[in-house]
């Protein structure tokens, strides 16, 4: 039977990742609750948390998306932050391979991505649709989940090959999915 989540109101997006949800505030906050392994709450700590806690920093948040392990945020200015595991390239943030698994507890900004409009999460995957109808995609490269023709992880944002004037995005567990006109 469903149970409503404490002490949220206001609530205007939701997003679930493994063990975890995510629920974006009409003030452009975006709060947390569940398993906090790895900073997957994205308040400074790792501690899991059965109400929801104030992800850090954030301000501005127009949308949500949440991943196995992670967690990313979608500001008014276009910019992204993702946050927890940063295995195989999760957080975005350009780290370099050599140093993971690493975690980020609070929100960290993906790299040299602006003018996205939408966002979403896969396995250790991020996908960000620009507004020139272009998709990124960083992360676990397995089995081809980031549509650029490898299976190598990305720690950055890369162009999804062969997409174009593309008007929503999903994420699935190891791949993505994508609706052009």
């Amino acid at each position: 039977m469903p149970v409503q989540v404490s002490g949220l109101t206001n609530v205007i997006g939701v997003a679930g990742g493994e063990l975890t949800g995510y629920a974006l505030r009409n003030d452009g906050t975006v709060w947390a609750w569940g398993q906090g392994a790895y900073g997957r709450l994205g308040n400074g700590g790792t501690a899991d948390s059965s109400v929801p806690v104030q992800v850090s920093g954030l301000t501005d948040v127009i949308a949500v998306a949440g991943g196995d392990f992670n967690g990313y945020a979608l500001r008014g200015d276009g910019t992204v932050r993702s946050w927890g595991y940063g295995s195989s390239g999760a957080l975005g943030d350009g780290g370099p391979a050599f140093s993971e698994p690493v975690s980020a507890t609070t929100p960290v900004q993906v790299s040299g991505l602006t003018d996205v409009i939408a966002i979403e999460a896969g396995q250790l995957t991020g996908y960000a649709l620009r507004n020139d109808g272009t998709v990124r995609s960083w992360g676990h490269g397995y089995l081809g989940a980031l549509g650029n023709g490898g299976t190598t992880d990305s720690y950055a944002p890369a162009q999804v090959s062969g997409l174009s004037n593309v008007t929503a995005i999903a994420g699935g567990f190891y791949n993505g999915y994508a609706v052009h006109r």
